[in-house]
């Protein structure tokens, strides 16, 4: 494994691009190293969040995003309140992270999301609006139901249910395929272009569980002082897989107008499921609104955003639930459908391009700096490739 010389410039218009994207302040930063010894999460080779803030001052682009330290970071805040210039280096590596998840997404559209409020709100509204169209066209159109049947005529859900499979696995494969398509960019961008090319394949599957472990346990965040702070966003994460797997594999199973009693697996799965991202999103809002500590203490719009499309998207669903158990037959039926129009609004715009893609970057970089620090134990010392 070789490593050339890269060629690298400055572009003097990257300090500037990255504040699109939130609060930024290297400026305020002469590299006293208190942050990088502060932080519990920094060990061999890293040296963040200094070494990325040097890349951002000096306009080195080319090294910052090929730069997978911004998601070790797992803010916990420590290198903000040890910041002798009150920097907030944590803020600055989650402006980090909205800019290179920017630089991922090869559409353009992630960019305008992460970078304008209007430009996210607006496709929100979009979206939502297409959605209870299509809802709409389907009951007067395709089941040929008069107009005056929409608020005097209670009917179940059945007639919705097999159409809905097909939908709902639609909106899941398109941000999974997205994703799926970013994954294999990250690659390219952190380890095709850096000198890693020629890492063997037993690199990286001898370090595929790192991937497995970084994404079900979460063992970084256990190294935060919060406490608690790994409880809610660990059944938080555990709650949306659930209910992701649910409405893959178990939909037709899930989704009826069958009554099961309490102890019945299809009713206390989805109760566990909504609990836990109940319990997650409380949490999150209960730490940024109290901002005691560092952790929350720069709230971006869009970090309160996905959090909140999940909790409606919970309450909704549990609403629907619970009106149908109860024989309103109708009221259920307008809000499933508000249901559906916020989970569409979650998954498309959210799942697809906001703050929810973090829980596959996030594992991934993980997973890719473990195969650059075993590639380089197995090479000569000559050929070693220091991790950028």
């Amino acid at each position: 494994m070789g490593a050339g010389t890269l060629p690298i410039q400055s572009d003097p218009t990257l300090l500037a691009e990255i504040r699109r994207y939130g609060k930024f302040d290297p400026t305020g930063c002469y590299q006293c190293g208190s942050c990088t010894l502060t932080c519990d999460l920094v060990q061999g080779s890293l040296t963040f969040p200094r070494r990325t803030m040097r890349y951002s001052l000096l306009g080195l682009r080319q090294p910052l995003v090929a730069s997978l330290e911004p998601w070790v970071c797992h803010d916990c805040g420590d290198c903000s309140a040890a910041c002798p210039r009150q920097a907030e280096p944590s803020t600055s590596m989650m402006t980090l992270r909205r800019f290179l998840s920017a630089q991922y997404e090869w559409t353009g559209i992630g960019a305008k999301l992460l970078q304008s409020t209007a430009w996210y709100v607006g496709s929100l509204i979009l979206v939502a609006a297409f959605t209870l169209l299509l809802i709409v066209g389907y009951h007067l159109w395709f089941v040929r139901m008069p107009v005056r049947d929409f608020t005097t005529t209670p009917f179940g859900l059945e007639h919705m249910f097999p159409i809905m499979t097909y939908y709902t696995l639609t909106v899941m494969l398109l941000p999974l395929l997205l994703l799926l398509s970013r994954a294999v960019r990250i690659w390219r961008l952190t380890m095709a272009r850096q000198g890693f090319e020629r890492i063997p394949l037993s690199a990286y599957a001898s370090q595929a569980w790192v991937y497995v472990h970084q994404s079900v346990l979460h063992p970084l965040l256990r190294k935060c002082i919060e406490p608690g702070r790994w409880t809610g966003h660990w059944l938080l994460a555990l709650g949306v897989v659930m209910m992701l797997a649910i409405k893959v594999f178990a939909l037709r199973w899930f989704q009826t107008d069958n009554i099961y009693p309490l102890y019945h697996p299809q009713r206390w799965l989805g109760y566990l499921a909504a609990g836990f991202i109940i319990y997650g999103i409380a949490d999150i809002f209960a730490r940024r609104w109290r901002a005691r500590k560092q952790i929350g203490k720069e709230t971006h719009f869009r970090d309160l955003a996905f959090p909140a499309l999940l909790l409606m998207t919970a309450l909704s669903g549990l609403a629907a639930h619970i009106f149908r158990y109860a024989g309103f037959a109708l009221t259920c039926h307008y809000l499933y459908a508000l249901h559906v129009v916020i989970a569409t609004d979650m998954l498309v715009v959210e799942m697809s391009f906001g703050k929810w893609s973090h829980m596959v970057y996030r594992p991934l970089a993980l997973y890719l700096l473990a195969v650059r620090e075993r590639a380089n134990r197995q090479a000569p010392a000559a050929e070693v490739v220091h991790a950028l």
